[in-house]
């Protein structure tokens, strides 16, 4: 098969992590593979070093008419047999360049739970060929008033980077990967991959950590992901509001996310109920390292961790409270700790499998081409 993945994002998120692996895995299976994102942003060296060819245009906006031309040509150009559309503005101008006479079929990608505005929902109806979404959440929120037809609508769960872990890991494996980063043993870690964007939540976490840290005695947070532009606050500042020093560590981006995930004794999910998520890569990913995970209760967070607190600890939405109780419940609680790190293992086997989830996908993709 011929793909076209159509990505106005100029970061490199959970999805785009997701959606490059997709690529690569379809490209290890004989498909051809080609991106349309837009220009000079952090997605080139991320699509460069997957091996993805990337084709740029004027896209990743809602009032920018010109993607629609852009995307009209890359259709035309490229002929693909399928057309892999991940952000939202793109829904909206892929939609309109549809041209039926071409052989190409549409297929939306959506990884939140948020609703999009009836208007782009009506228009994917009327031009998908198939939606994808990643829990059952995300697929309500595209359901919702019943715009679109329900047949069109596939849940396929997040694929994880890498393969799950055989066993969690003990002091010493933590201990090595921290060494390995250049971070000072001792003390308990909890770790956080939103950067520092506060709707991911980095405030949250900070007052949970520093609460916690009252109650079971030192404990240190390692913040990794992007640090952020001009209207994020820089990391001293979030440094200085965590007030214990020496405690707060911040990496930024990382190539070797599992590294890091393994040198924490917690990982921490504290995206803020605003952006809805439809899961969440960095709970995948802790669950695959058998690191234990607590999480706010929002989007399709609980159905990945399962029912009765399965696989991770869950919380209150958008309440920095519950963090730190939680918190310092599985820091004094060591079977807990083993519990969840053991039950997220089989979990991530169960349901995040790449392989599983590739067969999926492409048998989807091939009826729809075929």
């Amino acid at each position: 098969m011929r793909i076209l993945w159509i990505c106005g994002s100029r970061v490199v998120g959970g999805a785009e992590h997701v959606t490059i692996q997709l690529g690569q895995l379809l490209a290890k299976r004989g498909h051809s593979i080609e991106v349309l994102c837009p220009n000079r942003t952090a997605l080139d060296a991320a699509l460069a070093e997957a091996g993805l060819p990337a084709h740029h245009g004027p896209i990743g906006s809602s009032l920018d008419i010109r993607a629609f031309f852009a995307i009209r040509r890359a259709l035309r150009g490229f002929s693909p047999d399928l057309a892999l559309v991940t952000t939202a503005p793109e829904w909206v101008w892929a939609s309109l360049a549809r041209d039926r006479r071409q052989r190409t079929r549409m297929v939306f990608i959506r990884y939140m739970a948020l609703p999009l505005p009836r208007a782009v929902r009506w228009l994917a109806n009327r031009a998908a060929d198939a939606i994808i979404t990643n829990t059952e959440a995300a697929r309500r929120s595209v359901l919702i008033q019943g715009v679109v037809r329900p047949e069109l609508v596939h849940v396929i769960h997040h694929l994880v980077r890498f393969a799950p872990r055989a066993k969690p890991p003990d002091e010493e494996d933590r201990a090595r990967a921290r060494a390995s980063l250049g971070l000072p043993q001792g003390g308990r870690w909890v770790g956080f991959f939103g950067g520092l964007n506060e709707r991911k939540g980095i405030g949250d976490v900070i007052w949970a950590v520093r609460r916690a840290s009252a109650q079971v005695g030192e404990i240190h947070l390692l913040v990794c992901g992007r640090r952020g532009d001009k209207n994020v606050r820089p990391a001293e500042d979030w440094d200085r509001t965590l007030g214990l020093p020496g405690r707060f560590h911040c990496l930024g981006e990382i190539p070797n996310v599992q590294e890091a995930m393994t040198a924490v004794d917690a990982v921490m999910v504290a995206t803020h109920s605003s952006l809805n998520e439809g899961s969440s890569a960095a709970l995948h990913e802790a669950m695959a390292c058998g690191t234990p995970v607590i999480a706010y209760a929002t989007g399709g967070i609980p159905e990945t961790i399962g029912p009765g607190d399965e696989a991770g600890l869950l919380c209150r939405p958008d309440d920095p409270d519950s963090l730190a109780t939680r918190l310092a419940e599985l820091f004094t609680n060591p079977q807990l700790a083993q519990r969840l790190a053991t039950a997220g293992l089989a979990r991530v086997r169960e349901r995040h499998t790449p392989e599983a989830l590739m067969d999926r996908y492409e048998t989807l993709f091939s009826r729809l081409a075929g």
